[in-house]
């Protein structure tokens, strides 16, 4: 019996040895593979990357980001770039051809006009196109200045005055303004300047403008823009300035431009009657009719003038660098925004469908905007007032409300 328990005994030793043999066999034998593995790979021939491959991949995919833009659905170009995709291939080609941009290596024309449209359109700041296009600061500046002296050699194209022989549309609004080419006005764009001329740009308001001469026509194109004065600079210097240039801003005789009351009614600039209720808001407001001759050709001379502030506002609601301070200096300030114009006349005739959605809100902003007093209004003294032209302006109101009175017995 003991016996027998002694072996049983020694055979359960010699099965836990031989259980431990092959545990170490096998931790040696996967010890050994991985050794091996581990020495094939550090023999193993490495993948090297090619610096012009990865700057390849990096130019196809900034390219392809850019191309969706101008290239994928008009509403996305719009929404984008703010031009249709006509807009932004016509313009491109005439860039190229009139302009003399060209390509690059690894950038297109429309390549450099999309980044700049990017800037100028949504007030993208350089160090973001940087982040999501992979470039440098330095050639996206490089570029933008490009695109920017190509589009301002544009301008005695695009932005000139009228010929005054050339016979005007029929427009209801302006039917008792015949010989009138059109509007001006100023407009203040804020500016970033240092902090020693802060105090020359400061206007009235106490916000750091330029203040920006503007002549449009009838169809909201600017005939002449004089952009670069002082916030604090007064009307009648800035106009006299753009009448004194060697580009100066001419009126032919016999016709003439409206204003508001802050000018002097004089030959050439047709201004409303002061101390007489003017603004289109001031009419919604109060909601009657006029009673006076004075105070309807002030209605009818506001609801043809408001042309300038629409196209002031459309300036603005399409370009959004002009409305807050931008990173650029004064300088480059000043020739984004002459470079704004420019793209506004070309477009003002090409996608009025796709900008009827910007001149609604610009109409809601013009129809809220609070009426300007006429009493803080600089006065422009520099423009002669003459007998003639205070009886031409008499003369047009009496026959306006003549012809007012007849028409209201008339639907009576």
């Amino acid at each position: 019996m003991a016996t027998s328990i002694s072996n049983q005994y020694t055979n359960e030793e010699e099965i836990k040895r031989k259980r431990k043999k092959r545990k170490r066999v096998v931790v040696l034998a996967v010890s050994i593979m991985a050794i091996i593995a581990n020495w094939y790979q550090r023999r193993r021939p490495r993948h090297i990357v090619d610096a012009n491959e990865v700057q390849e991949r990096n130019v196809e995919c900034r390219k392809q980001m850019l191309r969706n833009m101008y290239q994928g659905s008009n509403v996305y170009c719009y929404d984008s770039l703010r031009l249709t995709k006509r807009s932004f291939s016509d313009l491109s080609a005439i860039l190229r051809e009139k302009s003399g941009l060209q390509d690059t290596l690894n950038v297109s024309v429309e390549e450099k006009f999309a980044i700049f449209l990017l800037i100028v359109g949504h007030n993208t700041k350089m160090r973001l196109i940087r982040s999501t296009y992979g470039w440098s600061l330095e050639p996206i500046s490089r570029h933008f200045n490009e695109v920017l002296r190509g589009i301002l050699s544009l301008s005695h194209e695009f932005i000139k005055l009228p010929n005054p022989e050339t016979t005007l549309p029929e427009d209801p609004k302006w039917k008792w303004f015949e010989d009138c080419l059109g509007a001006l006005d100023g407009t203040h764009i804020d500016v970033n300047v240092p902090l020693t001329d802060q105090g020359r740009y400061r206007n009235r308001k106490q916000r750091i403008t330029t203040n920006v001469l503007g002549v449009c026509d009838r169809q909201m194109k600017f005939l002449y823009v004089l952009a670069g004065w002082e916030g604090s600079a007064s009307d009648s210097r800035i106009l006299r300035d753009a009448m004194s240039r060697e580009d100066s801003f001419v009126v032919p005789s016999g016709k003439y431009y409206l204003v508001d009351a802050g000018y002097t009614n004089g030959p050439g600039f047709l201004a409303p009657y002061r101390s007489t209720r003017y603004h289109l808001n001031e009419w919604a407001i109060q909601g009657n009719n006029p009673s006076t001759a004075r105070e309807l050709f002030n209605l009818r001379h506001a609801t043809a003038r408001n042309v300038i502030e629409r196209t002031f506002g459309l300036l603005k609601m399409r370009w959004a660098i002009l409305r807050t301070s931008s990173y650029f200096d004064l300088e480059n300030q000043i020739r984004i925004i002459h470079a704004c114009c420019i793209l506004h006349n070309f477009l003002r005739d090409r996608q009025r469908d796709m900008d009827d959605i910007l001149i609604h809100e610009v109409d809601s902003l013009i129809s809220a905007a609070p009426a300007e007093n006429q009493g803080e209004m600089s006065m422009i003294t520099h423009v002669q007032s003459t007998n003639e032209w205070g009886y031409f302006r008499d003369t047009k109101a009496s026959e306006m409300f003549v012809d007012y009175q007849a028409r209201r017995g008339q639907s009576s």
